[in-house]
């Protein structure tokens, strides 16, 4: 699991879903939840929070160009591959936090992805989950 320390920026509730935006390392990341609180203590603006994903939730790109419906989107640099016969964990360094990608092993090739390349990782807003800091 991925986790990143944030600090939520805007909260939102409605039709039963609550629209969460986040800062990360002066990065934004926006979340949607079914959740309107985490264990206990409600979501509110100025809370610091941890953001999670899943490794098998983080997509990779090369050479990404244009606007996309992910807003999660952000550039790292490949520090570790761990190859196998149908998975490949791709390490990431993402300012300094670590982040992991699990993709197939044949996108892996056909990105030609390699140690001390420049990528993107990228999370759909609905992947993204919050825990208390």
């Amino acid at each position: 699991m991925n986790r990143i320390p944030a600090t939520l920026t805007r909260v939102e509730y409605g039709a039963g879903m609550t629209l969460v935006e986040a800062d990360a390392s002066a990065a934004p990341y926006g979340m949607t939840l079914v959740a309107t609180v985490v264990g206990e203590v409600p979501l509110t603006a100025g809370m610091l929070v941890v953001l999670a994903c899943k490794e098998t939730e983080v997509a990779l790109a090369k050479n990404l160009s244009g606007e996309i419906s992910l807003r999660n989107r952000h550039a790292a640099r490949v520090v570790g591959i761990d190859a196998g016969t149908v998975l490949t964990r791709v390490s990431l360094d993402w300012h300094g936090h670590p982040i992991a990608s699990v993709i197939t092993s044949g996108s892996a090739q056909r990105l030609g992805i390699r140690i001390g390349d420049s990528v993107e990782w990228l999370v759909k807003a609905n992947e993204m989950a919050v825990e208390t800091a």
